[in-house]
C-alpha cells in the first residue's frame, strides 16, 4: 500500500513540476529523505506522510473496509478479447500485448 501512495506522490510532485528540492522545502524535510520515499520506499512517519502529500494538494483519507466504494474506483470490465491493452502507472503510460485472455 505504501508503494501505490509513494508512486501517486512522485506522480502528482511532477505534474505540479516541482523538483524533490522543491517538495522537500514544502513539506519542512530534507531532499534525501523525499529520494529515499520515492525511489526506495523507505518508511516515514504519518506526520512526514501528511506533510509531504499536503505538499502536492493530496490528503490521506481513513475507512472502514465495509464502507460503499468510492466514486473515483475504477470500473470492472467483463473478460474478453482483446490484443492490446494501455494503462497508466503513475507517470508512465504502457502498451501491452496480450494475445488471448483466458476466461
Amino acid at each position: 500500500m505504501k508503494q501505490h501512495i509513494y508512486s501517486l506522490l512522485a506522480a502528482q510532485r511532477r505534474r505540479h513540476g516541482l523538483s524533490q528540492q522543491e517538495l522537500a522545502a514544502r513539506a519542512g524535510l530534507r531532499r534525501e529523505k523525499v529520494n529515499r520515499v520515492e525511489s526506495k520506499g523507505e518508511d516515514i512517519s504519518i506526520e512526514e506522510m501528511s506533510r509531504l502529500l499536503d505538499a502536492v494538494g493530496l490528503e490521506l483519507v481513513v475507512q472502514e473496509k465495509s464502507a460503499a466504494p468510492q466514486p473515483h474506483a475504477a470500473p470492472q470490465l467483463a473478460p474478453r478479447e482483446f490484443h492490446k491493452a494501455s494503462f497508466i502507472d503513475g507517470a508512465k503510460a504502457k502498451i501491452l500485448n496480450w494475445g488471448k485472455v483466458p476466461r
